[in-house]
């Protein structure tokens, strides 16, 4: 699945080891240490890694979903109740500025049906409305209002 190269194949400059062997501080022991891993040799990646469905998928589920995303920035949603619609592969979620120095991010779903709460940016909501049904949410996230809840035990 991989190919490793050597000798003439691999790229033309000063290798790392050589660099550190000529280095004029002290380097540390750890770094001159020879790992089987990496033999100062470049490996080469199939092209199928970046360009198929399946390791697009793998990295979804391994990578994307499990580590910390730069949503955005705080001048992208300078007002209080502008919010961001900001999306992972098959998750939504709204980055909402709810204070001066405050911003929750809320999955971007009703919790009665599951409908988007909303399809784009937008600036200075009140609170956030479901268009199906209607639930509404403060934009701190609290539950503020259910149309004929007395339909919703």
């Amino acid at each position: 699945m991989t190919e490793t190269l050597t000798g003439t194949d691999r790229s033309a400059g000063v290798a790392y080891n050589q660099l550190l062997a000529e280095d004029s501080h002290p380097v540390p022991e750890y770094l001159l240490r020879d790992s089987p891993l990496d033999r100062g040799e470049p490996t080469l990646v199939p092209v199928e890694r970046y360009i198929s469905r399946e390791w697009h998928d793998i990295e979804i589920e391994k990578l994307w979903k499990r580590v910390w995303q730069m949503a955005c920035h705080e001048d992208d949603i300078p007002d209080v109740g502008d919010y961001l619609v900001y999306e992972l592969a098959d998750l939504s979620y709204l980055v909402v500025r709810v204070g001066e120095e405050e911003f929750k991010a809320y999955y971007n779903a009703c919790l009665h049906r599951g409908r988007l709460l909303r399809n784009e940016d937008g600036k200075r909501a009140r609170d956030l409305r479901c268009a199906f049904h209607g639930w509404t949410w403060n934009l701190d996230g609290t539950l503020k209002e259910i149309p004929c809840q007395w339909d919703f035990p």
